[in-house]
């Protein structure tokens, strides 16, 4: 059914944002398409009045340069953020856009905070491990770093909840989970020997 409705999503975008899909295909567009302007564009398709923009209604502030502005390295995070809520003001109020951008960076925080967590335990697995059962928590924690907070960081810009959530704070809690039990089940298998088990 979910995968149904992704499908339903998908083919409602406009031709712009298909145009940036080409570069772009697979999560970000999977958390545009679930956002809040994203089920909106499904529902107003083929409408000649659109509420809901697509990727280049919000993007555009980063389009207007030769490169995607909102990602250049040189940017701060600070200014970075400000380009992308100057795009959500062109429709929102300074207020909403001010506590949505407060909101994500709450959350962001709190992806954050389980990263650096997952860290600590990968730094001491690092010194106790070795083998394989270092390398089973050394892609543990690369998943976290690389598909988790991406889903995170796509959802709160997004204003996805799906991908703030479920793929986003609860993958980062699984993931972190999953690299705790790793390192217990090590220690415990390395007690066990030391013990003559």
């Amino acid at each position: 059914m979910r995968a149904a409705l992704l499908i339903v999503l998908l083919l409602a975008l406009p031709a712009t944002a298909k145009t940036c899909i080409d570069c772009h295909a697979g999560a970000a567009e999977r958390s545009w398409a679930l956002s809040k302007h994203g089920v909106i564009a499904t529902i107003e398709a083929g409408r000649n009045r659109r509420r809901a923009p697509d990727c280049a209604g919000c993007h555009a502030v980063e389009a207007q340069g030769t490169t995607a502005k909102h990602y250049d390295a040189r940017r701060t995070r600070a200014q970075a953020r400000e380009a992308a809520s100057e795009s959500c003001r062109a429709c929102h109020s300074p207020r909403y856009t001010t506590e949505q951008n407060a909101a994500a960076q709450r959350g962001l925080a709190i992806g954050e905070m389980k990263r650096r967590e997952a860290e600590a335990l990968v730094a001491v697995a690092r010194k106790e491990l070795s083998g394989g059962e270092l390398a089973r928590i050394e892609k543990l924690f690369a998943t976290l770093r690389a598909d988790d907070l991406r889903h995170l960081r796509l959802g709160l810009a997004h204003q996805s909840p799906d991908y703030q959530w479920w793929l986003g704070q609860a993958a980062l809690d699984g993931s972190l989970l999953r690299i705790k039990s790793a390192l217990g089940e090590a220690r415990r298998g390395s007690a066990a020997i030391a013990a003559g088990k």
